[in-house]
Order: C-alpha cells, then structure tokens, then sequence
C-alpha cells in the first residue's frame, strides 16, 4: 500500500507542475543579474535596393515598464573595380599592350538613421502585446533605401558617372604601367623624341620611362574619353551591407537594451 500511496502522490505533483503557468518576465531579473529589457530582432533575408522587408521584434520587461522601442537602419558598401585597357602602340614591333589595375574605393558608410518609433504618437504599446508570447511584438514594413543599391554599370557608362575623384584614383593606378610609346598612344600630339616628357640613358638611349614632366603631363591631361577610347573592359563588385537595429528602453530606469540584424543587398 505505502507504494501505490508514493506512486499516487508524485503523478499528482506531476500535474500541477504542469498547470504551472510558464512566466519568463519572472526569470529575467535572476537571469541577467539587472533590471533590462529582453529585446530581440528577427534576422531578415537578403534582398535589393526597393524591397519591403517585414521587420519582427519581440520585447519584454520584468515590471512591464517598456517605454519606448525604435527601429534605425545604417550601412556600410565597399566597391571593388577590376579595369582593363588595350593601347596599340608605334614602336617598331607595333605591340599592343594589355594593361590592367583593380581598385578598391574608399568604404562609404551611412550613418544610423531612426525610421521607426513605438508607440506611435497618440498610441500605445499595449496594443502590440500577445499573450501567447508574453510579450510586445511588432511587425514593421521597412522599405530598403535607394541609396544602398547595388552599382550595376559597367565598361564606358561605369566610367562616365565616376565622380571626379574617383576617376583621378583610376588614372593613378595607371600610371606605373605608363610608358614613353603607350603615353604617345594616348596624347599622338606629343613630339615622341622630347626629352622633356622621355628619359634618356647614359648613351642617349630612350629608356622607355617618362620624366616628371611626362608623367606630370599624364596625370593632367588624361581625361574620361580619351580613356575609354583605350577601355576594353570595366567592372565593379559591390559589396553593400545593412544593418538593422532595434532598441527598448525602461520607462524608470532608461536602460535600454539593442539587437542588431544585418542583411545583404542584392
């Protein structure tokens, strides 16, 4: 009997640590060791410049004192371009010369915008609580910027809406790969014996290489359509990230905790 008795009374404790109602908002304090809000952010796919991503974050406080949560975007696009130049030249075996560069271009960083902000004015959070989850859910409708779109031109266009600077980067780039024929290729105004833009060696030989002046006057007088008259090729892999990041903050205590999420462009 004392077994059936020991049996009788464990199923029964069984039962009622299953009605127990299951509270994580009561963990939380001992679970971070201070007063925080729980905050998280669902990751987001990749996708382009233009699309719609619905954005999800889940919040909670252990005194239910959340006052405010925000959405903010920022980005971060890196731009590799790969050219490549055919220059036929004059010299004596007519030889044509393949000249390549691949430049990164400074990274360009978009700084953190707020595009969001909960409760909306006159609203309130509770209208975003779901029972199920014991806690605030929000699904926002987040519009990918323009300006984090993919570079997509290539060969002339691509080099025709360079910005100044960037063009000037290129030409510089080139400039090592410059000799006295291909600089005769590119300006056939050029007197090809001056010895103001060619170096001479010790025996009065042209050495190949250009004097400052020559090189000086590559570097001033190279321009986008003489360049393109030379461009085989042009191209540009755009590495554009964006980083979402949600933040919830305590009405009392203005601790706040964030989440970030970072997704690709397409």
């Amino acid at each position: 009997m004392k077994t059936i008795y020991k049996i009788l009374i464990l199923t029964f404790a069984v039962i009622l640590w299953a009605c127990e109602k299951n509270d994580p908002l009561a963990d939380q304090g001992r679970l971070t060791g201070e007063m925080v809000p729980f905050n998280l952010l669902a990751q987001m796919p990749d996708a382009p410049a233009g699309d719609t991503l619905t954005l999800r974050n889940v919040s909670w406080a252990v005194n239910d004192d959340i006052d405010e949560i925000t959405f903010a975007h920022r980005g971060f696009k890196l731009r590799t371009y790969d050219i490549k130049l055919t220059v036929p030249t004059s010299d004596s075996n007519n030889t044509v010369h393949e000249l390549s560069t691949v430049l990164t271009e400074d990274s360009i960083i978009t700084p953190t915008t707020q595009f969001a902000y909960y409760p909306e004015e006159g609203g309130n959070l509770d209208q975003y609580y779901q029972t199920m989850e014991n806690a605030y859910v929000i699904l926002h409708d987040f519009i990918v910027p323009q300006n984090y779109a993919l570079t997509r031109r290539s060969n002339e266009q691509l080099i025709n809406e360079m910005e100044e600077e960037l063009f000037t980067k290129v030409v510089e780039a080139f400039a090592p790969k410059v000799t006295r024929h291909i600089l005769v290729a590119f300006f056939p105004e050029i007197n090809p014996f001056s010895l103001v833009y060619f170096v001479v060696d010790e025996d009065g030989f042209y050495t190949g290489e250009l004097t400052e002046q020559g090189m000086e006057y590559y570097l001033t007088n190279m321009n986008k359509e003489i360049f393109n008259d030379f461009l085989r090729e042009a191209t540009v892999a755009d590495n554009t990230r964006v980083t979402i990041e949600t933040a919830a903050k305590l009405e009392n205590s203005n601790a706040i905790a964030t989440s970030t999420r970072t997704f690709r462009i397409l």
